[in-house]
């Protein structure tokens, strides 16, 4: 439920669940170079197998060579770094077991002669380079050394693999250069990946910035050209307070609650409400209470499929029920994709119903009504799968965690917070202070 970054912006900068990978890009060439000295040492002592063997390797072509190197090293890497997502990442590590595997196959594949290591090789490089490309770009994550490293050498072994198969075979001195032009070729189109990537993390966190960028503007325009009625509620000086059902209270505007540091939240939001938005909001924070009232109960909503997506026996857990997110539109009241729960010496309570924007939902949040609809996104989180473990310190999330920023969200809430139901955010300690102001449940909730 969310996109990342990782790790400070420095390219050389190591990701601590990637150092056994580094480990790995250093040592496997090392042993490979130490294994091939042994065979040939053995090989002049007159063993046969390593006769054979050294016999074998001299046979290679460059381009073969280029691909069994690049293929010990990503088998190499890939598998140093299984261990280290196996409990956080689980279907990373799968996959790097999974490449990991593969590479040794085509590694045996073309020291074995065995027809088909070209394709097989080719098949499996660029099916690596590609899911790292697919992996990198969209998350906006950097490049970081171990990646740039192992991607280069793959790359590069796959251009050289490439490249000779068109070449003729009486032109096999040239395989040398080809492959030696390969590595920095390889080099620039990575860094040009990272910049991309780069790029695509900015974009995307200016996006966030600007959630509501595009109504403002078209309110302002409306404004200036006077049209109808709904052009004179844009005085902020005018306020609004309106009855809910809610047991936060009535709505009012403007708002006093501020954002939250992490929080990334449209721009101030000036035009007062028209009679039409403040009739949308009641009716929203209305029908959201009356959706989620036996959610109150913690075991009704685990049982209606809501998880835990934030730790458990926090002062505050999030709750996402991911059939609900998957399917439902951006704001509808009568499938509430997500909750919240504050952990009280009563037992947990319901503190707010939670809207998500879906994933296919566009890139602009519906606003009902207007300004008393404001949506918000947070960038300062730090994900395990799906899950949230923590927010950055220093800039930087704890090992085997990434920053991803999250879909823009709403709540409607259910104690009384500082600002009303539909207050853009509420402070973890502002929340357990309002929920202690309710009455106790009938059945009191375990801890959430």
């Amino acid at each position: 439920m969310a996109m990342d970054e990782t790790w400070p912006d420095a390219i050389l900068a190591v990701r601590a669940e990637h150092l056994p990978g580094l480990v790995a890009l250093v040592a496997a060439p090392l042993v490979a170079w130490l294994a091939v000295a042994v065979f040939r040492a053995l090989a002049r002592h007159g063993f046969p197998m390593a006769t054979r063997f050294t016999d074998r390797l001299d046979q290679l072509s460059i381009a073969a060579k280029a691909a069994a190197l690049a293929s010990l090293l990503g088998a190499a890497v890939h598998a140093a770094m299984v261990t280290t997502h196996w409990v956080d990442e689980r279907t990373t590590a799968e996959l790097f077991a999974l490449d990991a595997a593969g590479f040794v196959v085509a590694f045996g594949w073309v020291l074995g002669g065995r027809r088909g290591w070209r394709a097989l090789n080719v098949g499996m490089l660029g099916v690596t380079i590609a899911a790292y490309a697919c992996y990198v770009v969209p998350r906006g994550e950097r490049v970081d050394l171990v990646g740039l490293t192992t991607t280069t050498v793959e790359l590069a072994a796959l251009m050289t693999v490439l490249l000779a198969a068109g070449a003729p075979a009486r032109n096999r001195g040239v395989q040398p250069w080809l492959a030696a032009a390969c590595v920095p070729m390889a080099l620039l189109l990575l860094l040009g990946l990272s910049t991309v990537s780069g790029g695509a993390a900015q974009m995307r966190d200016q996006a966030a910035a600007a959630i509501d960028g595009g109504v403002h503007g078209v309110a302002g325009r409306e404004v200036r050209k006077g049209h109808g009625m709904d052009a004179m509620t844009t005085d902020s000086r005018r306020s609004v307070s309106l009855q809910t059902t809610s047991p936060a209270g009535p709505i009012r505007w403007p708002e006093p609650s501020a954002a939250m540091s992490g929080m990334v939240m449209p721009p101030t939001c000036t035009a007062a409400p028209t009679v039409a938005q403040q009739r949308a909001a009641v009716t929203l924070v209305n029908r959201t209470v009356a959706t989620v009232a036996h959610y109150r109960s913690l075991a009704v909503a685990k049982a209606a499929g809501y998880v835990p997506v934030t730790p458990t026996g926090r002062p505050v857990v999030h709750y996402i029920n991911p059939a609900l997110y998957l399917r439902s539109t951006a704001l509808d009241p009568g499938a509430v994709p997500s909750l919240v729960y504050v952990n009280t010496p009563g037992g947990a309570v319901l503190s707010a119903a939670m809207y998500l924007m879906p994933l296919s939902g566009g890139s602009r949040p519906p606003r009902p009504g207007g300004c008393l609809t404001q949506w918000h996104v947070h960038r300062d989180l730090c994900f395990r799968d799906f899950a949230v473990v923590a927010r950055m310190v220093n800039d930087a999330c704890p090992a085997g965690s990434i920053r991803r920023v999250t879909p823009p969200m709403m709540h409607v809430w259910l104690v009384p917070v500082p600002g009303g139901p539909l207050a853009t955010n509420a402070k973890d300690r502002a929340q357990l202070q309002a929920a202690s102001l309710l009455p106790v449940l009938a059945a009191p909730n375990g801890a959430a």
